[in-house]
């Protein structure tokens, strides 16, 4: 089987402007409710084996439909402000018409959602949409358990598929076929405390390299005596985010973390070189884990740390709930500046009856239409993922009135995908064992990065190949 599961990602440049992108969840995020839902029981064909084992199966606790209705059952991740966002759309669409009700439940961050669909799946009791963080939904497609979307975008409740970013429509695509659209997209950008660096005579900007971000950490940091009272970062630890930022520092020195064949780099020269710099900022006492219970972020709205990297879809939360004045800024570059883009994309299950799979594909056409996309978009800081909604005046009064915002848009001409070992199940896991390693457990990061590379391409052969 054809393996290349990444189209090439191309950019689009709207008046002056590239958009579209992705953002993993809160490493805060509440664990989701043990009720899960749906409806339907898919074939036999349509569950891959489950690669980690969830401790319960899936109970259905859907409520039944008004007769004639199409019920249908949507899994979302996404806690805060981008989970009440989702839950306003659905609202909108059940009172937008009469054919179809979707259910929307909340099933956790990322990782968790995955790991009950996949018990979903071998319980053969599964929903009818959901929303994967977009490197996760090729291993579902390759299983078989996804319905392609092609015959639904050119029927008779078609979408224009060019109006949507080219890059970002490219993630949902699996051996050519078109499996999910794209919804929640983000980049991670750099946050930083404004007062703060006025306090220790920074210049008001984001660090430019990454020297120049070790050398603003050493600044920010503020020790008494023996004890550090602040410092310049706090490291993403979560299942949600070590991966993505880690990743950001391996792009920047060179490192592309693996191929489009899946084999996996990190080993390599550049890539030992980014472990050891990570390293360095803690055992130098200018970083530290980000392991408290409000993760990195909490240190840095809390002011122990004075520099946070964060996705766009953190953007609103963190500019208005923060006491001090945040400033934004473009990801440090190194040998090069290259970013990753992430977040979600919405599929409709293949074990849904074909009457759901359409009313499904209404829902999820509905999500991703101009008005819902800017709605979310005002609501939560991610990336708009269709011309349409950069060209609307609504979008363009908002990035005018928020400044911040377009820092995030203009740094897109940096993006690409994310690297495809990444779509491994196990993948984003490893990369948080990875991270811990190199800042909590201080291995030495050729071992590290070794271990690591050799756990991701064991866990890609016993799930891909």
């Amino acid at each position: 089987m054809n393996k290349k599961i990444f189209a090439v990602f191309a950019l689009l440049v709207v008046v002056g402007v590239v958009v579209g992108c992705a953002a993993p969840a809160s490493p805060t995020a509440p664990p989701a409710a043990a009720t899960q839902a749906p409806a339907t029981k898919p074939p036999a064909t349509a569950a891959p084996a489950a690669t980690t084992a969830p401790t319960s199966a899936p109970v259905a606790t859907s409520k039944p439909a008004a007769p004639g209705v199409v019920k249908i059952v949507y899994w979302r991740a996404l806690s805060g402000a981008p989970g009440d966002a989702q839950e306003e759309i659905a609202k909108r669409f059940n009172a937008s018409q009469k054919e179809v009700e979707v259910e929307v439940q909340y099933q956790g961050t990322y990782p968790e959602l995955q790991r009950k669909l996949q018990a979903a799946l071998a319980a053969r009791v599964t929903p009818d949409v959901v929303m994967f963080d977009s490197p996760q939904m090729p291993y579902f497609a390759k299983n078989g358990a996804l319905a392609p979307l092609d015959d639904f975008a050119k029927g008779a409740d078609s979408v224009d598929l060019k109006n949507y970013i080219p890059g970002l429509l490219a993630d949902g695509y699996f051996d050519g076929k078109l499996y999910a659209l794209p919804f929640a997209r983000s980049t991670p950008i750099l946050y930083y405390n404004r007062d703060m660096f006025k306090e220790v005579g920074l210049p008001d900007r984001a660090p430019e390299t990454w020297d120049e971000f070790a050398d603003f950490c050493k600044k920010l940091t503020k020790k008494e005596g023996a004890e550090t009272k602040r410092v310049g970062y706090a490291v993403q630890m979560g299942t949600t985010t070590a991966h993505w930022y880690f990743q950001e520092l391996l792009y920047a020195y060179g490192n592309d973390v693996s191929d489009d064949k899946f084999k996996v780099l990190i080993d390599q020269p550049e890539g030992v070189a980014a472990a050891k710099f990570l390293q360095d900022l803690i055992t130098q006492g200018i970083a530290i884990p980000g392991t408290g219970p409000d993760g990195a972020q909490g240190e840095f709205t809390n002011q122990r740390s004075g520099l946070h990297f964060g996705s766009t879809g953190s953007l609103v939360n963190i500019v208005t709930t923060s006491k001090f004045k945040v400033g934004v800024g473009f990801m440090p570059a190194a040998k090069r500046r290259q970013v990753p883009i992430g977040g979600s994309v919405l599929s409709v299950m293949a074990a849904s009856p074909k009457e759901k799979q359409a009313a499904a594909w209404k829902f999820i056409k509905y999500m991703t239409n101009t008005e819902s996309n800017v709605y979310f978009v005002q609501k939560t800081g991610y990336m708009p993922i269709s011309t349409t909604a950069v060209n609307s005046q609504e979008m363009k009064d908002f990035m005018a009135k928020n400044p911040e915002f377009k820092v995030a848009v203009d740094q897109l001409q940096f993006v690409r995908p994310q690297a495809s070992i990444i779509s491994v199940p196990e993948g984003t896991e490893i990369f948080r064992q990875l991270v811990e390693k190199l800042t909590v457990g201080k291995v030495d990061p050729a071992t590290a990065m070794k271990e690591a590379a050799a756990a991701l391409t064991k866990a890609y052969n016993e799930t891909f190949k």
